[in-house]
């Protein structure tokens, strides 16, 4: 580490873990908002007891939804460069990590705590790719604008003994030469005499194997990581809606129903306990008399709800804002809505979707190269003209799309299989699988030619079909030269 920084392992590790622990207190937070554990709504002191049901029963988590919705707009399914139209050779290793159904760890990660990481490392028969969040990773990094970070620390095991019985973690400490496993004691990460060095290996990547994928870019160096994910800013409106809703449930049960009152009646009392008894049995088929004539009989109205609901709407509208979803995704109610208007009403999420598969593509591209740096694929690795695809997952209508495809084609020219990876919901198997069948059909339209001719019998050359087929014009039974 420059500037004077921390030299040895030790050293380095006890840094990172203090630098951790100034961030743990935020990202502690939002795991606990993300699963539900909310801090409880405002009571007054003297509040009943049982009101104090009333409080978990409001919270109303939509923080993971604002997650899911960019989420579930983020997949990678491709890897490929300007001369190779298919995957390059280092895709077989993203398959083999299994990252098509991983890399949403990676994208919830970034989008909940501002940080995911991608670790790679060499391993038999292929490179391995692990994926982390801030809760099992820290990274320190002293160029925010430099390709890899400096080093990285990973818990690997929790509450270990260690040769006195003192409990401790496993951390393993990154960098660009290798890797040291240091066992720690539980709560004191500043005294560097106490860590026992466990093992320690190298690797051959000459850089620090650790992606990190963020959810924004910042040069504030107060920021703490949780600040840059999308759940920190949307907590005091979470809040909000949780206090709003606790008034709605405490309103609804004891205020939401019309309560009668009486005066100038005699209430009579049980014998035994003394205590008054209900003189008169409300039903639709009974009628309240009493002997008294100075009886007087009201009700009192019941509480308004409609406040309560424009105001939980009002957050929630809010809480979209903020976060760039659409609000029928929270609060639904959309029918028979036409494409223009769908699309004007998610343009703010295509957009904010766009500028993360920009980011996170980039840091895909850095896993690739790592991956085929540790494969031997050194081509691929020094590629830097090869680009992340990800999949359009945007509404739109199929006929719609296939009418402005096939005007594409035909008025300007663009090949048809160009344009094949443009049509909404199909996958990099379905075009591969169309290509192996128009190759199998010029193929056979090859055959036939061939099998024409040698019979001399040019006049039933097939003609040129969309298909296609090889073309004959008509005078030139020749087909030409």
């Amino acid at each position: 580490m420059k500037g004077g920084g921390p030299v040895t392992a030790e050293e380095r590790l006890a840094h990172a873990l203090r630098s951790r622990a100034d961030e743990e207190q935020a990202l502690d937070r939002v795991r606990r908002y993300m699963r539900g554990l909310h801090d409880p709504s405002y009571m007054p002191r003297s509040h009943e007891g049982e009101f104090s049901g009333f409080r978990q029963e409001a919270i109303g988590n939509w923080l993971p939804l604002i997650v899911t919705t960019v989420a579930q707009n983020l997949y990678v399914e491709g890897y490929r460069d300007d001369e190779h139209p298919d995957n390059l050779n280092v895709w077989e290793y993203w398959v083999a990590n299994g990252l098509s159904s991983r890399q949403m760890h990676v994208y919830r990660s970034a989008l909940t705590y501002g940080h995911g990481y991608v670790m790679v490392w060499p391993g038999d028969p292929g490179p391995v790719a692990r994926v982390y969040s801030p809760l099992a990773m820290y990274v320190v990094q002293e160029d925010p604008d430099a390709e890899f970070p400096d080093y990285a620390i990973r818990r690997s095991r929790s509450r270990v003994k260690n040769e006195l019985g003192l409990v401790g973690d496993v951390w393993d400490l990154v960098d660009a030469e290798g890797v040291w496993s240091f066992w720690v004691p539980s709560g004191d990460h500043g005294n560097v005499q106490e860590y026992r060095l466990l093992d320690s290996w190298t690797h051959p990547f000459g850089v620090c194997p650790v992606v990190v994928f963020r959810n924004q870019w910042t040069d504030d160096p107060d920021v703490r990581i949780a600040e840059l994910g999308e759940v920190w800013p949307l907590i005091p409106l979470q809040d909000r809606l949780n206090d709003t809703t606790l008034g709605l449930l405490i309103a609804q049960q004891y205020a939401a129903f019309k309560q009668k009152w009486a005066t100038g009646v005699e209430i009579p009392r049980d014998p035994e306990t003394g205590r008054p008894i209900e003189p008169f049995e409300a039903a639709v088929n009974r009628l309240w008399t009493t002997a008294s004539k100075d009886a007087r009989f009201g009700e009192f109205t019941e509480t308004d709800l409609s406040g309560y609901l424009a105001s939980q709407e009002s957050a929630i509208k809010h809480m979209a804002t903020i976060a760039q979803v659409p609000p029928h995704y929270l609060l639904g109610g959309l029918v028979n809505i036409s494409a223009e208007a769908l699309a004007a009403a998610e343009a703010g999420l295509a957009r904010k979707v766009s500028e993360r598969k920009a980011v996170f593509g980039e840091a895909w591209s850095r896993v690739f190269r790592l991956l085929a740096f540790a494969a031997g694929q050194f081509e691929d690795a020094e590629n830097t003209r090869a680009r992340v695809v990800w999949r359009d997952t945007e509404a739109r209508s199929l006929a719609a799309s296939a009418d402005a495809l096939g005007k594409l084609a035909t008025m300007l020219g663009i090949p048809a299989e160009a344009l094949w990876e443009l049509i909404p919901g199909v996958t990099p198997f379905q075009i591969r699988r169309w290509k192996r069948l128009k190759q199998r059909d010029m193929a056979t339209d090859v055959a036939e030619v061939a099998a024409t001719l040698l019979r001399g019998d040019e006049t039933s050359l097939p003609v040129e079909t969309s298909g296609g087929s090889l073309s004959v014009e008509e005078g030139d039974p020749g087909g030409g030269d």
